[in-house]
Parts: C-alpha cells; sequence; structure tokens
C-alpha cells in the first residue's frame, strides 16, 4: 500500500483547528439549575474514520461528513480532498494507531460523568458556566512530540474541543514509528489519568478566565508570577475534581510526587538561595516551571517542581484568607498571595 506522507495528515489536522473558528450562540446549552441530567458526550470521531466502511469507501466517508461536519475543511466532492482522506483511512499504519486506540478507549463514560461532575461544580461557582456541546475525540498522529504535547487537548472556542486519544495511549505507542520521538519524561503523564484534568484546565483557562491574560506569556515576568499563576489553576482544577489525586492535577507521575513532597523544604531553599523567586532572567528557573527530564540543578528531581510550591502557596493563601475563588483570580499580586499565605515548608 502506498505510503501516506505526514505532511498530508499536518494539513489535514491544521486546517481543522483553522475551521472550527466559530461562535454558534444557538449551540450554548445551559446547566439545569436543580438537576444536571445533561452529560459532556465525547464524539467518536476517531472511531468513526476508522471504522470498517460499507463496500464503497467514497460512499462511507461522504455519510461521515454529513455526521461530523466539523472535521472536515472541505467538501469531499473535491476530488484531490477525497483522494486525500481516502489515503489517510485505508493507511495501514494509522489502521494500526485506531486499533490500539480503541482497545485502551472501548468507551468514555468514567470519562464523561467525570468531567460533568467538574462543570456541575463550576456552575455553582460560575452560574454562566455552559456544558461544552461538541467535544470531539481524534487522531492527531503527530511525529513532532512538542506539537503533539500541546495539542493534545484543543479548544478553538467555547463550543469546540478535541482529545487527541492516540496522545494519551502513548505508553502504548511509544514505540510505533509515528510517535517513538516524544521522551521518556513525556511518556509516563500521557494516560487516561489525565485526560479529565488537562481538560477541565484548558477550559479554564480558554473560557472561564479567557477575560485574565496569562502572565506567563509576558516577557519581563518573575518565577513567583509563573509559579502563582500555575498555582491558582491547579487549585481551581483539584476543587473541580476533588477524587483526583494531587499527581493527576500537577500532572506527575505518583513515585515524583512523592520525591517533591519529601524534598519540598530542599526545592524552596534551592529557589530562595539562588534568588530565583523575582528573577524576570527566564532562561535561569525555565526548568522549574518547563516539561523535561528533571529540573536543572536538583539531582534525581523531576521537572517543574516550581509549580507544586506555587500550588502550595495557592493553597495556603486561600486557607488563610477564606476567599472566593473570583476573587483569588482577580489578584494580581503574586507577592501579596505568597505574604498573606504564610508559606514556610518544613524540612522533613
Amino acid at each position: 500500500m502506498k505510503k501516506i506522507s505526514i505532511s498530508i495528515l499536518f494539513i489535514f489536522i491544521l486546517s481543522f483547528f483553522v475551521s472550527c473558528n466559530r461562535n454558534d450562540k444557538k449551540d450554548k446549552k445551559f446547566f439545569n439549575e436543580q438537576n444536571i441530567e445533561e452529560k459532556i458526550i465525547f464524539k467518536r470521531f476517531d472511531k468513526a474514520l476508522f471504522a470498517k466502511p460499507e463496500p464503497n469507501l467514497n460512499s462511507y466517508l461522504l455519510k461521515l461528513q454529513e455526521e461530523y461536519p466539523d472535521m472536515f475543511v472541505a467538501p469531499l466532492s473535491n476530488e484531490e480532498y477525497m483522494r486525500q482522506m481516502v489515503e489517510i483511512v485505508t493507511n495501514n499504519a494509522m489502521q494500526e494507531v485506531a486499533n490500539i486506540v480503541e482497545k485502551e478507549y472501548p468507551d468514555l463514560n468514567t470519562l464523561s460523568n467525570e468531567i460533568t461532575s467538574a462543570f456541575a461544580r463550576l456552575k455553582q461557582i460560575y452560574p454562566k458556566t455552559f456544558l461544552p456541546k461538541n467535544v470531539y475525540t481524534m487522531l492527531l498522529m503527530s511525529s513532532d512530540y512538542s506539537y503533539g504535547y500541546a495539542n493534545r487537548v484543543y479548544m478553538n472556542d467555547t463550543n469546540y474541543y478535541t482529545i487527541a486519544l492516540d496522545i494519551y495511549s502513548m505508553k502504548k505507542l511509544h514505540s510505533h514509528p509515528y510517535y517513538h520521538s516524544y521522551p521518556e519524561y513525556m511518556v509516563s503523564t500521557l494516560t487516561k489519568d489525565y485526560i479529565a484534568t488537562d481538560f477541565m484546565r484548558m477550559y479554564l483557562q480558554n473560557a472561564t478566565f479567557k477575560h485574565i491574560p496569562m502572565v506567563y506569556s509576558k516577557n519581563d515576568v518573575t518565577l513567583l508570577d509563573c509559579i502563582i499563576e500555575d498555582g491558582k489553576y491547579s487549585y481551581i482544577v483539584k476543587k473541580l475534581l476533588p477524587n483526583r489525586e494531587d499527581y493527576c492535577i500537577l500532572r506527575y507521575t505518583p513515585e515524583q510526587m512523592e520525591w517533591i513532597e519529601n524534598n519540598e523544604a530542599n526545592i524552596w531553599s534551592f529557589i530562595v538561595q539562588r534568588k530565583l523567586l523575582y528573577d524576570t532572567d527566564r532562561s535561569k528557573y525555565l526548568s522549574l516551571i518547563s516539561e523535561g527530564p528533571e529540573t536543572k540543578g536538583l539531582s534525581d528531581s523531576p521537572a517543574r517542581v516550581g509549580n507544586y510550591i506555587g500550588y502550595k502557596i495557592v493553597d495556603m493563601f486561600m486557607k488563610e484568607t477564606k476567599i472566593s475563588i473570583d476573587s483569588l483570580m482577580n489578584i494580581q499580586d503574586a507577592t501579596a498571595i505568597l505574604n498573606q499565605s504564610n508559606y514556610k515548608p518544613k524540612r522533613k
């Protein structure tokens, strides 16, 4: 069989992200104030695209476009586009990936219930919260691990989301030619346990608090600014998903979480002694907040340990002040949060 070009798939995926930029207010469905009978329903485009079609593949794809119009970037009456789609669906390597993902995710009922419950809690805080209607599961099939990781959960606006189930099947797919470039330190947290937390964090950043600019994107931010911002979101995600362990909320493995908790005082001393807390040179503190094999300067540590410190500071701040989540998110002074938290980790 003719081998498909990765570039064709990227054109398909990237074009989808661009095509979803719409705002159909009529599609917004609000929760019932008394009880929530609506659920997050995942539209399994990943299954449908690679399902065994009727004898005429072209006819099957045309019917699929009627069912999933948002997942196609052009009419399939376009011969070149139809050819590309046929090539994608009939590619042996892609079919293999689809089969592995289907075995890993035969259904998404548990995830649906968990995310629906998270939205119920969010609605108690923000009554205008709406249940996302169009949540598609798909196969991203990106050999570029930075791109795949960044787009494992994608939100174009508050109505259109995608979850790349192949990226969350990385333990099973890591040896596959499309995915062998993914570093080991990423693989351990690309499992089903992290989908709900990633999804809710994405929603908070791009919908609930869309009006609050992310300080991380600014050039002159301090380490404290970055970890407090991340800590705010981790704190809220924990409130929305209270049954999730902290290691899931913070995207660590259980072993990494144990190391961090045992070394919390050492991490804090490392930051303070090197005067990194108020440093605006991101190159000096990047490994404290970014993905990687470890935090530079701390032996045997996982990466991003600064984010754990931010989460602990915010958690203690909220216990000390007992203010609302809305008030928390509107505080832009990270130093004030640190000071009022009375954060002083004890050595174990």
